[in-house]
């Protein structure tokens, strides 16, 4: 989740138009939401009734509650395949120096977006595009340096640009911005998982308290000629004396 959750937004922004960006994203956050109320009623519907199981000879029994995951599955499946089907982000592609698939996205991010506001006749007229500085440290290694090297000087690479940008939110242009997204975060995390961990255990309580109110305590019973063709439900008895019952 925490992989994830960036990279799709990060990704999605880049093909969004800038005034509708906020609308789509807020439909894409919508799903997390339709994702949980998905698994909650997969649920509901399947784990409690026993004839969606099967069995697989006498050694292996399929019950109701593997239906339930594989039917949970369907949706990652589904993504990862869509996910060959999505084009590259431009911005991986520039900094990589791939400029001319990067020009060809663009165009298409751009005939799409034009023919979606009704103006299928407007031309893609980009000819230059202003390249991201190249992240690869490693051209400039020879060929003949040992494979630990390239990777060591890789990770340092990698962790200087993670540790720059980390610095950039705190700068005096983006604190108030970064502070105020902290919050927000922070408040919704902590209320999401804070009341997802904190229901189940409250319901379990007040289901214990419940059943402990209803509870019957005998003790020190005598019982004798008695015939019990009833069902005895939430009873406690205690050093009772049963005769001929």
């Amino acid at each position: 989740i925490g992989g994830s959750i960036p990279i799709v937004f990060s990704y999605y922004s880049e093909f969004l138009a800038q005034e509708k960006r906020g609308e789509h994203l807020s439909w894409l956050c919508m799903f997390w939401m339709i994702g949980g109320i998905y698994a909650s009623a997969m649920a509901w519907a399947i784990i409690p009734h026993y004839g969606w199981s099967f069995q697989m000879g006498s050694a292996y029994q399929f019950h109701s509650w593997r239906v339930f995951v594989l039917v949970c599955a369907f949706p990652s499946v589904a993504a990862i395949s869509a996910l060959t089907t999505m084009p590259e982000s431009p911005r991986f592609y520039l900094e990589n120096g791939k400029h001319d698939e990067a020009w060809m996205i663009l165009k298409q991010v751009h005939d799409t977006n034009m023919r979606a506001k009704g103006y299928p006749e407007r031309v893609f007229s980009v000819t230059t595009i202003k390249t991201v500085k190249q992240m690869d440290e490693l051209v400039n290694m020879s060929e003949s340096a040992a494979w630990h090297q390239k990777w060591r000087l890789k990770l340092s690479s990698v962790f200087h640009q993670v540790w720059k940008n980390f610095l950039t939110i705190f700068s005096p242009e983006y604190r108030r911005t970064t502070y105020m997204m902290m919050a927000v975060w922070f408040s919704m995390s902590f209320s999401y998982y804070g009341l997802t961990v904190w229901f189940p255990d409250m319901i379990k309580y007040l289901q214990k308290q419940e059943y402990a109110s209803r509870t019957k305590v005998f003790v020190k019973e005598k019982v004798e000629h008695v015939t019990f063709n009833f069902t005895l439900e939430n009873q406690v008895h205690r050093q009772g004396q049963y005769f001929n019952d």
